[in-house]
């Protein structure tokens, strides 16, 4: 049997401001600390008012997953943080 592969991307989701970016974090954290799955682990961190979001997966299909999800709840915390904060 060959080495195991594992795949791992790490995404840089800019965001508007570093409160946006705190908030966005809090959020996600419970959710990176205790996976659904044992498929993907996920890593969060702030640089500045960006988030970076690292996931490492077994196989292709659980890293796409799992960015998608990511991914759509960051957009949602964006969308809800700037529709509450009005224009």
């Amino acid at each position: 049997m060959g080495p195991r592969v594992v795949r791992e991307a790490v995404l840089r989701i800019p965001l508007p401001s570093q409160e946006l970016a705190m908030a966005a974090l809090s959020a996600l954290a419970p959710e990176a600390e205790r996976p659904p799955t044992d498929r993907f682990s996920t890593s969060l961190w702030l640089e500045g008012s960006t988030l970076v979001l690292r996931v490492v997966a077994r196989d292709t299909s659980s890293l796409r997953a799992a960015l998608n999800a990511y991914v759509s709840w960051v957009r949602a915390i964006r969308d809800a943080c700037l529709a509450v904060s009005g224009p």
